[in-house]
């Protein structure tokens, strides 16, 4: 679920926290995780910040609070995806590297 209009009635330390979640996400398909690691770092305390800031004037802030957390779960869960894919990924080549490795000692026990 995207809420499209959410970063337009958040406040500015929710908007920056959903910037940053976002950034995760293009780091993720960039396979960057490095820069995944290094904006989950900014991040965590930016979450309790605008937990305890709270909502805006003019929303309701279980529903502000709701649509953010749905929000940034969202792209939690593309970022794990990913990251999962990508753990698959390397197990496969080194799967593949151990196979080509024990044929190669199996024609040159020297090896």
């Amino acid at each position: 679920m995207t809420h499209a209009n959410l970063p337009d009635r958040l406040p500015v330390g929710a908007q920056n926290l959903l910037a940053i979640s976002q950034g995760m996400l293009a780091s993720a398909k960039a396979d960057d995780w490095e820069a995944v690691i290094e904006a989950e770092e900014i991040r965590r305390p930016m979450i309790d910040e605008v937990v305890a800031q709270g909502a805006p004037n003019d929303a309701a802030p279980a529903e502000w609070m709701r649509e953010l957390l749905e929000e940034l779960q969202t792209l939690n869960d593309r970022v794990v995806a990913l990251g999962e894919e990508r753990k698959a990924e390397i197990r496969s080549d080194l799967s593949e590297v151990q196979t080509g490795s024990k044929a190669v000692k199996a024609y040159d026990p020297e090896r």
